[in-house]
């Protein structure tokens, strides 16, 4: 019996023995369930998207919440399922956390059920990323991007689905059109990459050398320019790239020289933002929730759904909130065409003190519809914005409209960013 119990201690070590993550203290216990609050508020407002990355998130930090985590599954369930019958967008690092979804809520992601049909997720992931790599192949870009291709892979190896592991392994090999944006290194791209690799080096026993050198020298790479985003208090690339990156260090942990990186300085970090409402918007709690727990992506096949009682207490704590006021500021807007050199359009406007970028390009829209008219889709993200002057972003010539402030790079999206009296803000036409 003994002999049995060391056997059971000693497997659980070896699953554990690659990463060195912390957790939040118990201290710190009433900022997390603050952020659950907030999250699980605004996944399940009415109106809402269906959002797996909540659910993934709630199941890996083993929320008791059932009732939430049921209603949230089925959406995604519907929506999987209604996107694939009416031919509704759905891209490759979508499906891929769809099936993460599902597989964390210990529901079969090749068998997602809903309005009398069956899909299989996986499979339709396979063709997906199979399709994206053909269009590497033919121009040399992803028909999404790479933060997409790295979902699809973390996917793929933690749901056994059909990959080859030497193509791979060549496609994250270091590119600086693979992982930068804007002329700056993406720590969320690089983070998701990370992930991925180390789990096709943890589970695939059978791979070449050849490859599992190509892996090794990729993570490493990877992992020191994460590294080198480090600021002195601890934030890795800003607040929003922080939670993924400390999944990608945990995992990650025998490339790193001891010392190099303080979790406990990091986790101490983002719990003090939560208050402040840096984390309220669903997506920035749920990439971060994960790594308060200590736990990542991929621990998505070690879940408990055995969980039966629902004693979650909610936290609601004082909040630095950002509400709009009676007073007036002024900001300038510019939209550019930095592509195609088309138009530089800039105009001064008053907007009521604590509004957001989006309420400043609809005033602007109103105020000259032929300069400053714009679309948007909604997303998971918020408003995630098409077109300005009816020119479109297009994923496949790796065009985007870029929203900074200045010439800085916004870490928030449109319908989250709170502008500042005198601020500059331009809205740029660029590629990635």
């Amino acid at each position: 019996m003994m002999r049995a119990v060391l056997g059971f201690l000693f497997l659980l070590l070896i699953q554990r023995q690659c990463c060195f993550g912390c957790a939040v203290s118990e201290e710190q216990r009433p900022q997390v369930t603050y952020l659950l609050y907030q999250m699980i508020r605004s996944a399940t407002a009415p109106g809402a998207l269906p959002n797996p990355s909540v659910l993934l998130a709630l199941q890996l930090a083993q929320v008791n919440d059932n009732r939430t985590k049921h209603m949230l599954l089925q959406r995604i369930a519907q929506d999987a399922v209604d996107r694939v019958q009416n031919g509704k967008s759905f891209s490759s690092g979508q499906v891929a956390l769809y099936a993460l979804a599902h597989q964390a809520s210990c529901s079969d992601p090749r068998k997602v059920s809903a309005k009398g049909t069956t899909l299989d997720l996986v499979q339709l992931l396979e063709k997906k990323f199979k399709m994206e790599r053909e269009n590497i192949q033919i121009t040399g870009n992803p028909l999404s991007n790479y933060y997409q291709l790295g979902l699809c892979v973390l996917t793929l190896c933690q749901l056994q689905g059909n990959f080859s592991v030497s193509k791979t392994a060549d496609l994250f090999t270091p590119d600086q059109k693979k992982y930068y944006l804007g002329g700056h290194f993406s720590v969320d791209i690089a983070s998701v990459a990370v992930l991925a690799q180390v789990c096709i080096q943890t589970t695939d026993k059978s791979m070449l050398p050849e490859a599992n050198g190509t892996i090794t020298a990729n993570i490493q790479y990877l992992l020191n320019n994460i590294l080198e985003q480090k600021t002195s208090d601890g934030v890795i690339g800003n607040m929003y790239s922080t939670g993924e990156a400390m999944q990608a260090l945990s995992v990650a942990s025998k490339y790193l020289t001891p010392g190099l990186w303080n979790c406990r300085q990091t986790l101490d970090k983002v719990v003090s933002e939560i208050p402040k409402g840096t984390f309220d918007h669903p997506m920035t709690a749920a990439q971060l929730l994960p790594a308060l727990e200590d736990r990542t992506y991929l621990d998505v096949s070690r879940v408990n759904c055995c969980i039966k009682k629902d004693d979650l207490i909610l936290t609601i704590l004082p909040t630095t909130s950002h509400s709009q006021s009676s007073n007036s500021i002024t900001v300038m807007y510019t939209v550019t065409d930095s592509v195609n050199n088309s138009f530089t359009d800039s105009t001064a406007l008053c907007v009521p003190e604590g509004s957001v970028l989006f309420r400043v390009m609809e005033v602007a829209q109103e105020k000259d519809p032929n300069r400053f008219r714009f679309t948007y889709t909604n997303s998971t993200w918020g408003p995630y914005i098409t077109s300005v002057q009816g020119l479109m972003a297009d994923d496949s010539k790796r065009t985007y409209w870029q929203l900074l402030s200045g010439e800085t790079p916004l870490s928030k999206g449109a319908g989250e960013y709170v502008v500042s009296d005198g601020e500059s803000l331009v809205v740029k036409f660029t590629t990635y």
